[in-house]
């Protein structure tokens, strides 16, 4: 019986756990650092951003993710980028931290066409509260002796090819060390695989009027074991200021955002209304994004706001 009900735990696990081993991103495109490390220094300015995600609201053991990730160019063709993450899936919480390193290759005389390549190391603690875990034999020692606390080394790697202000193909691959997590301490061992998972993304700019733009972008996610997903996303611009969007996650989703430049800030909110089963029993999921540039000494005066592209 009680094999049985581990299965069953990893199973229930699982719904949330294989789709949420890589963080799920509703604006994404407002940092694609956040899906591609090569990403890191693409800017002529520093970039710090903070993300918020509560998903399925009124789902008791839902996930939230919190993200703080800064970036920003070194010289001419290096990137560095720095992210702290907290991952919390009833009753599982992963909190780490995240190094970028990228490295730009100019493919064009101006500088806005080019080549990228990065990697972050990524070192995180894997928690599981025993506590929220209801077993049919009390004091079950499977759960009692579980291991609670295990930390865990992984990597990510990316390559971008972009256009400034124009265009961007890019693919990356996360969870490269496939690290094992062990869950409980049993005779036969229970581990929770990280899998590795593949990224596609790709957007383009279309000026449509002086002052308005329609960003089209997509992202494909492919992982070991999981369901295939992939999210299609129309934004519209006016005058880089105001921005309205929308996105279609496969069978999973429908996306409305909304985004406000002014200065060197840059704020996003997008709503998910859920299209699964599981709508029967939330109410959605929320999630707010904030940028801020920091500018270099050579655009220090400069009036320009974040741009709402890569």
């Amino acid at each position: 019986m009680k094999r049985i009900f581990l299965a069953f735990t990893i199973f229930a696990m699982g719904i949330s756990v294989y789709g949420q081993q890589i963080p799920l991103h509703s604006q994404y495109m407002m940092d694609l650092s956040l899906v591609n490390p090569a990403v890191a220094g693409s800017y002529d300015f520093a970039l710090v951003s903070l993300s918020y995600r509560q998903q399925w609201v009124g789902f008791d053991g839902a996930p939230v993710t919190q993200h703080f990730n800064m970036h920003k160019h070194i010289g001419n063709n290096v990137g560095l980028g720095l992210t702290f993450f907290n991952e919390l899936t009833s009753p599982t919480r992963r909190t780490g931290i995240q190094f970028s390193f990228a490295y730009h290759i100019p493919l064009s005389d101006d500088m806005t066409r080019k080549l990228s390549f990065g990697l972050s190391p990524v070192f995180f603690q894997h928690y599981l509260n025993s506590e929220l875990i209801t077993t049919d034999q009390p004091n079950d020692p499977a759960v009692e002796n579980g291991f609670n606390n295990q930390f865990c080394p992984d990597a990510n790697f990316g390559i971008m090819f972009s256009k400034k202000s124009k265009y961007y193909v890019g693919v990356s691959v996360f969870n490269l060390l496939q690290i094992r997590r062990d869950l409980f301490q049993v005779m036969d061992r229970i581990e929770n695989p990280i899998e590795r998972s593949f990224y596609f993304t790709a957007g383009y700019q279309i000026h449509v009027h002086e002052d308005f733009s329609i960003y089209p972008s997509g992202l494909v996610q492919y992982q070991i074991n999981a369901p295939f997903q992939f999210d299609a996303n129309l934004r519209f611009i006016y005058k880089d200021r105001f921005g309205l969007g929308a996105s279609y996650r496969y069978e999973d989703a429908l996306v409305y955002m909304a985004f406000l430049s002014f200065g060197n800030f840059r704020v996003g909110y997008s709503y998910d209304m859920t299209l699964s089963d599981i709508n029967m029993y939330s109410f959605g999921s929320n999630e707010f994004h904030v940028s801020y540039r920091i500018p270099n000494k050579k655009n220090l005066n400069s009036h320009a706001r974040i741009p709402m592209f890569y």
